[in-house]
C-alpha cells in the first residue's frame, strides 16, 4: 500500500516490562484502587512457584486475591465457564491472567461470558466490541512467550466439537507485566514451540491482505527479535537477554494480530487442533513450508521484501524460506500432517473449517476450497 492509503490503530493497552517486574504486581493494583483480585492460571505453574510469587506481590500491595489455578493446556469452554462463575461468585474488582496463551485465553473467555451473558462459543464469528455490563479491570502477565494473547484481541478456545476463535477490543488485556524471569524456566521444547509461533504472526500479519504500514514495522521487528533471540533461547534457557528478546516479539507480534490478523498458516492450522491434540507450534512448523511455497506464487514480491528489511544473505525467497523453516525446525515438528493422525478421511471436515476462518480469507493469496483441500492432502 502507499502511505496515503486507509488503515487503522487498535492499540493494547499499559504495559510494564523488565526483569522483576512481576514482583510491583501489587503495588500496581494498589494504586489502581483495586483490592481483590481472580487469578486464572494453571496446575503447572502453581507447582512451579510462579503462582505463589504472583500472590506474594499482591500481598505486599494489600491486595486480596484468590485463584483458579485449574486451566488446560488447550483451554477448553468448561475452563471458561469455571473461572467465570468463580468471578461471578466473589467480590472481585481486578482479573488477573497469569501464564501462557492458555490462561490468558481463559481469561478472555471468561470476559466474553461476564460481558455478554451468554457462553463463550456465542461470541464466535462476531466482534466483541461493546457492552452494557461495566467492565472488569483485565491485567495479563505471560509466561511463555510466544501466542501474543497478551497484547491481541483474540483467543482461541475449545468446544466439545472444535476449536473456535473469539475477539474483540473489550476482550484485551488493559494492563500487561511482561517480567522474563517467569520464563527461565520453560522447558526447551515448550521455548521452542511458542517462540516459533510469534514468528508465523508476524510473517502472516506482513504478508496477509491487510495494509497497515505501522503495524509492518512492528511485524519486521517480532521477526528479527525471534530470528536473533529464539534459537540462543532454545539452546540456554537461562539466557536473560534471549529469554526478554522472545518475550518482546511475542508481543509485538500480539500487537500485530490485532491491527491485520494472519495468514493461511493459522487458517490451516486450527482446524488440525480441533480433531487431534497437538502442540500448536508443531503443528505450525509442519504446515509452514507448504503454506510458503503456495503464497510464493503470487506473493513473492512480499516476501522477498522480508529478506531485504531483515537484511538476510542470498537469494531473498530462498532465505527467508530457509530461516523460517529453521525455526521450525527447534520445534522438532513432524513433516507431515500424517504423524499427528491425520488421514485423507478427515481432509473435508479440515477444509469446511478451514474456510471459517478469518486467517484463511485473509491470506495473501486467495484459498478456495479446492486449493484448501490440495493443500491438506499434499501435507499427509
Amino acid at each position: 500500500m502507499t502511505l496515503s492509503g486507509k488503515f487503522a490503530l487498535n492499540w493494547p493497552g499499559d504495559a510494564l516490562f523488565g526483569a522483576g517486574r512481576v514482583d510491583e504486581l501489587g503495588a500496581v493494583l494498589a494504586d489502581r484502587g483495586q483490592g481483590r483480585a481472580l487469578i486464572v492460571t494453571d496446575p503447572g505453574l502453581k507447582q512451579a512457584g510462579v503462582l505463589g510469587r504472583a500472590e506474594a506481590a499482591l500481598r505486599a500491595g494489600g491486595v486480596a486475591f484468590d485463584a483458579y489455578d485449574q486451566v488446560s493446556p488447550n483451554p477448553t469452554t468448561a475452563n471458561v465457564r469455571a473461572a467465570r462463575e468463580m468471578w461471578q461468585a466473589g467480590r472481585y474488582d481486578a482479573l488477573i491472567a497469569l501464564g501462557g496463551g492458555s490462561s490468558i485465553d481463559t481469561a478472555k473467555g471468561a470476559m466474553a461470558e461476564i460481558l455478554t451473558g451468554e457462553d463463550a462459543f456465542a461470541s464466535f464469528g462476531r466482534d466483541l466490541d461493546t457492552s452494557d455490563v461495566p467492565l472488569p479491570p483485565f491485567y495479563a502477565i505471560p509466561t511463555t512467550s510466544g501466542t501474543g494473547s497478551e497484547s491481541s484481541l483474540g483467543a482461541v478456545l475449545k468446544s466439545p466439537e472444535r476449536k473456535f476463535v473469539i475477539r474483540g477490543r473489550l476482550l484485551q488485556p488493559r494492563m500487561v507485566i511482561m517480567d522474563p524471569e517467569l520464563t527461565l524456566s520453560l522447558p526447551r521444547g515448550m521455548t521452542a514451540a511458542t517462540g516459533f509461533d510469534a514468528f508465523c504472526h508476524a510473517i502472516g500479519a506482513y504478508t496477509n491482505t491487510v495494509a497497515n504500514p505501522v503495524a509492518d514495522e512492528l511485524a519486521l521487528t517480532a521477526m528479527r527479535l525471534a530470528l536473533e533471540h529464539l534459537p540462543v533461547a532454545v539452546e540456554d534457557g537461562g539466557n536473560l537477554e534471549a529469554r526478554a528478546g522472545i518475550m518482546l516479539a511475542s508481543y509485538l507480534g500480539g500487537v500485530c494480530i490485532g491491527q491485520m490478523g494472519v495468514d493461511g498458516i493459522h487458517g490451516l492450522c486450527t482446524p488440525v487442533e480441533s480433531i487431534k491434540s497437538a502442540v500448536h507450534g508443531q503443528v505450525l512448523g509442519t504446515l509452514l513450508p507448504h503454506v510458503l511455497r503456495y503464497n510464493y506464487e503470487t506473493q513473492g514480491d512480499r516476501y522477498a521484501q522480508i529478506s531485504t528489511r531483515l537484511g538476510l544473505d542470498g537469494d531473498p525467497l530462498q532465505a527467508i524460506f530457509d530461516a523460517a523453516t529453521g525455526l521450525a525446525a527447534l520445534t522438532g515438528c513432524p513433516d507431515r500432517l500424517g504423524d499427528y493422525g491425520i488421514t485423507t478421511g478427515d481432509i473435508p471436515r479440515l477444509t469446511e473449517m478451514a474456510l471459517l476462518s478469518q486467517a484463511t480469507q485473509r491470506n495473501g493469496r486467495p484459498m478456495p476450497p479446492d486449493n484448501i483441500t490440495k493443500l491438506y492432502e499434499a501435507m499427509i
